[in-house]
């Protein structure tokens, strides 16, 4: 299932996921199928996470000392807590078992981790590496992704990503 489908968008309310007041005012908005695939959930190394129940996205575009900054959410809702843990554990071995350097595990908890995913590209004739900050965690049978994908060529920051993750969570745990 995506986030794009009906059947799982409705399964996964509103209210388990960051609301306007998280957000500084900031509305979110569904995620399409061409947004960050590959942090819905992160993949790195192959991973074949298990199929979730019910999963959906939104990213919001929130003020930052008077510049954008896009956020992801992702949840996904598994038929187990083992479902949820099982990603989670199979997330970490991944990461410290494979050799891709877009990836990398900066800190890993039971039920949480935080990575940095990076990106390099061109731009305007010149070699930009970008870094989004992605916090995986899990409550209950619910993994929440949390990502602070920064604006365009600027970074993500993790302190922020953690930030909302605490949020999210809250709000995520009303799935149990």
């Amino acid at each position: 299932m995506t986030a794009s489908d009906d059947a799982s968008f409705s399964k996964i309310p509103d209210s388990a996921m960051l609301s306007v007041d998280d957000l500084g005012g900031s509305k979110p908005y569904p995620v399409d199928g061409e947004s960050w695939p590959k942090l819905r959930p992160p993949r790195p190394c192959g991973l074949k996470p298990p199929k979730p129940t019910a999963d959906r996205a939104v990213s919001a575009v929130i003020d930052v000392d008077q510049a954008p900054v896009v956020v992801l959410e992702y949840l996904a809702l598994h038929r187990s807590e083992r479902a949820a843990r099982d990603y989670l554990r199979g997330l970490r071995t991944a990461l410290q078992g494979c050799d891709d350097k877009t990836w990398k595990l900066l800190e890993s908890g039971r039920d949480r981790l935080v990575l940095r995913w990076t990106q390099s590209w061109e731009h305007v004739d010149q070699q930009v590496t970008h870094h989004t900050y992605v916090v995986v965690s899990r409550t209950g049978r619910t993994v929440v992704v949390m990502a602070d994908v920064g604006w365009e060529t600027s970074d993500g920051e993790r302190t922020r990503a953690e930030n909302l993750t605490t949020r999210a969570l809250k709000r995520a745990a009303t799935l149990h």
